[in-house]
């Protein structure tokens, strides 16, 4: 915004001093003149992209500079991971969607540089999540990928950051996310996918990387976006909460049996639910969970002992939200809100007293369709980054400063 008002005022005062002298430009020329400017000042500022927060922090993407690759893919999520443990967030990018494209790994340099890739797999998938961990203890990073209507796919991490042919888990369905967690509490990494129009599943790890044993939670007609998993209600079990394009959302609560049978639902029945974040926002101990909605505000759902989540608090306008992270990203004490939407502004709500959230749009000259939004300290400064998984446009990411 200074830069903008620094630009308009140097114009206004060139022109003025023209006139007075009689001095005449024709359009093209001052036209010319103006791009020349706003770019001296852009210089002169220092990024040509940044967005101020309070005074004290700030989100940076010097014009598409700070992008995870070129390429222009239907991206669907990007997952920050350490895959080849050398300290520093790695990007694995899922590509496709319906249609078949290339897997990525992008590795970072260390300060925040992708410039060295490597496709995953020897052929094109249609591909919606990405996770990573390792699945059978063997001391290397492991890949599992879900897809859409194709069996999902596991790479077995080797020495030099090979990665094995690829074996299958879950059953062919239109899947639409992937979450890792110990879910039966056995020390290994379980597997739980969402799927869209079928029942959503959970990939029992044997401790050596087999998911032979699947359960199944939910009802076929349920359309599954996405699912977290956390202790909601602090009982030492985990329960899953899963955001619903159709219908209300919910939250499945564990037993000793992985049954997922006692189910709460949250939320608005007519309105379309595409993402969820879960943390404490006000500081009560309590976890409350964010929703990020089709054409509708997205909304904080309070959590208290008798997990009603009657209480609510609505943020922005109505857009379009394809994805919702909830972090402290300037690092005050105060939870934060970075919303991903279609065709249009990508926006962060920085978290302030008595839950109180100040709106800041990102880069107002792009719209693209951000499918999914990650968050990680990208160039170790000790600051979480923002990364924009966009279909059909470069995935972006911004640097987060705070001033001294």
């Amino acid at each position: 915004m200074a830069i903008i008002l620094v630009h308009r005022v140097v114009l206004r005062e060139l022109l003025n001093f023209w006139k007075m002298t009689g001095f005449t430009c024709k359009k093209n020329k001052l036209m010319k003149l103006n791009k020349i400017l706003k770019n001296m000042l852009l210089a002169v500022f220092g990024a040509i992209s940044m967005t101020t927060f309070s005074q004290n922090v700030s989100f940076q993407n010097a014009d598409g500079f700070f992008s995870i690759g070129t390429q222009s893919n239907r991206t669907a999520s990007i997952t920050l991971v350490d895959v080849d443990k050398d300290g520093d967030l790695d990007a694995l990018v899922a590509n496709g969607r319906h249609w078949a494209e290339q897997n990525y790994i992008y590795y970072n340099d260390g300060k925040g540089g992708f410039k060295m890739a490597r496709p995953i797999g020897n052929f094109l998938d249609a591909s919606y999540a990405i996770k990573s961990a390792d699945f059978n203890n063997d001391g290397f990073m492991d890949i599992a990928v879900a897809n859409d209507n194709i069996p999902n796919t596991l790479y077995f991490g080797t020495e030099n950051n090979r990665f094995t042919e690829r074996t299958s888990f879950g059953t062919i369905s239109p899947s639409r996310n992937l979450e890792i967690a110990d879910v039966d509490n056995d020390g290994d990494m379980d597997l739980v996918i969402s799927n869209r129009k079928a029942k959503n599943e959970i990939c029992l790890n044997d401790g050596q990387g087999n998911f032979t044993t699947v359960l199944h939670f939910g009802d076929g007609s349920d359309q599954t976006i996405q699912t977290l998993v956390t202790d909601i209600n602090n009982d030492g079990r985990q329960d899953l909460i899963t955001a619903e394009r159709q219908g209300k959302n919910k939250i499945y609560l564990g037993d000793e049996k992985l049954s997922f049978t006692q189910v709460l639902e949250f939320g608005n029945e007519n309105v379309e639910t595409r993402s969820i974040g879960i943390a404490d926002m006000n500081k009560d101990g309590f976890q409350d969970i964010v929703t990020g909605n089709l054409e509708a505000k997205n909304t904080i759902y309070l959590g208290n002992e008798r997990l009603n989540f009657d209480k609510t608090l609505e943020l922005g306008s109505e857009r379009s939200t394809y994805s919702i992270q909830v972090a402290d990203l300037d690092q005050d004490g105060h939870m934060d809100i970075v919303e991903g939407n279609s065709e249009g502004r990508n926006y962060v709500f920085l978290g302030k007293e008595d839950m109180d959230f100040q709106e800041i749009g990102l880069r107002e000259d792009l719209e693209d369709d951000t499918y999914h939004i990650a968050i990680g300290d990208l160039n170790n400064d000790g600051l979480p980054d923002i990364v924009e998984a966009n279909s059909g446009a470069w995935n972006l990411y911004y640097r987060t400063l705070k001033s001294r």
